[in-house]
């Protein structure tokens, strides 16, 4: 513990007021930045990805899972063939259909984010109706996030989880319910916290602070925020459509020519 006594109106301690209240401030931004880019921002960008390009490789996947199939079809037809056999076409279908299991599972997860993808576009908020929930939030954080206020009530912990759950379900309303239950007047006031406490406050703070900016930096770095720029960039993405339809086309062209070869194999 922290054993120094601070008087309650000395040059320290406000200056020990101004440096919490700033790092209130600070882990407020970071923390409503961190919640909107994993509850808001990653589910549109990831939608906004499966929309322009998740059907092209969806399409593509197929192609190369039936590429695969024939492939590995007419090398077992082949096989048998060379052991003088008479191929079971029912059998040899029914091992690769085991060996692309996975695969045709990767087809089913792929169809089923591409409808979830069109869910989460056709339900967005309006870009007024996104300022006012962020806004809102914002506010009940202010008030009631536990790392800015550690001196809560059972009533307050429990408005802040009512508050969160609200904002990861674009409930407006609900939030706007909570911030009229509050009684503004109840706000601490920081000016009579003991020096000790915003010492105490003001090391968690600054840990939690740094924890945050490090989890913004990595979100950023990886998926779906690396491509962020590419998927507003017109042509980057047609750039995208084109080499993905061009694999497509090459995948075409193998399908029909182990089909040929197959027919030609069960024909003889």
């Amino acid at each position: 513990m922290i054993n120094s006594r601070l008087p309650a109106f000395t040059t320290e301690n406000e200056e020990l007021t101004r440096r919490l209240e700033q790092l209130n401030l600070e882990f407020l931004n970071l923390f409503t930045r961190h919640k909107d880019m994993v509850e808001n921002e990653s589910p549109v960008l990831t939608s906004l990805y499966l929309e322009k390009l998740g059907r092209l490789k969806l399409e593509l996947l197929e192609k190369q899972t039936e590429e695969s199939r024939l492939r590995m079809k007419m090398n077992m037809i082949q096989a048998a063939i060379n052991r003088d056999e008479n191929p079971d076409l029912k059998k040899i279908d029914f091992e690769i259909n085991n060996l692309l299991q996975d695969y045709y599972s990767r087809i089913k997860q792929q169809s089923a984010a591409l409808d979830t993808a069109e869910k989460v576009l056709s339900s967005m908020l309006t870009e007024e109706e996104t300022k006012k929930l962020k806004e809102a939030f914002r506010l009940l954080c202010k008030r009631l996030h536990p790392d800015i206020n550690p001196n809560q009530s059972e009533e307050e912990k429990d408005l802040f989880i009512k508050a969160t759950a609200a904002y990861d379900l674009l409930d407006i309303s609900e939030l706007q319910k909570i911030i009229l239950y509050l009684d503004e007047s109840n706000r601490e006031n920081l000016g009579l916290v003991s020096g000790n406490e915003k010492k105490e406050r003001i090391m968690h703070l600054e840990k939690n602070i740094a924890r945050l900016e490090e989890k913004i930096i990595l979100l950023k770095a990886g998926f779906p925020f690396n491509i962020q720029d590419m998927l507003y960039d017109d042509e980057q993405v047609r750039k995208k459509q084109d080499e993905l339809r061009n694999q497509i086309t090459e995948a075409e062209k193998e399908i029909g020519r182990y089909s040929e070869i197959i027919n030609i194999m069960c024909d003889e």
